[in-house]
């Protein structure tokens, strides 16, 4: 059967010696993979560029069982992503994103809501002036969802979050946010403002949103871009 699909690149991998396996998000399946034949040998339509991980495409697939790997009868980029396969800073926002949706985008995770958010990110990654808060309000809107987006207030009364529990508390302990970065992640859920929090703390607090996902979402799983992403966030 052939379908139409819009997709999000997340891993490809080499296969024979002319061919690539494509990982996707799409937004009618979920998790696929497919195969681009004859794609390192310029014999094929669709070239490597076009598929660089997190490239937005629509394609004409021939669709088979989630566990199968299908064939891409047509492909195109929608649309093409040229900021962000050249400049450095976004690159290094698109590998971190990567990273963590390879982590976190399971198959069994097939919502069209959130597609759509992460297509919007990713669109705004290409367009965007301002990219020093970009990654913080990507993995704190992505925690909506998944179901594991932080609970309660930040106030006074509760200014402390928790991440082993999820929620604003009240007590300081081993496994919360400090104050000053309990305030900016309330600030960042809150507000669509580009500024707050110094760049030390906003450093500190994409640090410890990873490891809110880490104990919630991805097992302990190691974001690896995360330090070369906090030293260019300035």
């Amino acid at each position: 059967m052939i379908a139409k699909t819009k997709a999000i690149i997340l891993k490809n991998t080499n296969y024979s010696e002319s061919s690539i396996i494509s990982k996707m998000y799409t937004r009618e399946f979920g998790v696929r993979s497919y195969i681009l034949q004859s794609i390192r040998k310029g014999k094929s339509s669709v070239r490597p560029s076009m598929i660089q991980p997190l490239s937005l495409v629509e394609m004409d697939v021939y669709e088979k069982t989630a566990r199968s790997i299908g064939r891409v009868k047509e492909l195109k980029n929608t649309p093409l992503l040229v900021n962000i396969h050249s400049d450095m800073m976004r690159k290094s926002i698109a590998i971190f994103y990567i990273e963590v949706l390879n982590h976190c985008i399971t198959e069994e995770l097939c919502e069209e809501d959130l597609f759509d958010f992460l297509e919007e990110q990713i669109l705004q990654l290409e367009t965007t002036e301002s990219l020093s808060f970009l990654p913080l309000r990507f993995l704190l809107k992505l925690t909506t969802y998944l179901g594991v987006q932080p609970q309660g207030l930040y106030s006074t009364k509760t200014p402390y979050l928790s991440i082993q529990e999820g929620v604003f508390v009240h007590q300081m302990g081993t496994d919360t946010l400090s104050n000053e970065e309990s305030e900016l992640v309330a600030h960042l859920m809150l507000t669509t403002s580009t500024t707050g929090g110094s760049t030390s703390i906003r450093k500190s607090v994409l640090k410890q949103l990873i490891r809110y996902f880490q104990y919630h979402v991805m097992k302990n799983k190691e974001i690896k871009s995360v330090d070369i992403l906090s030293d260019l966030l300035a």
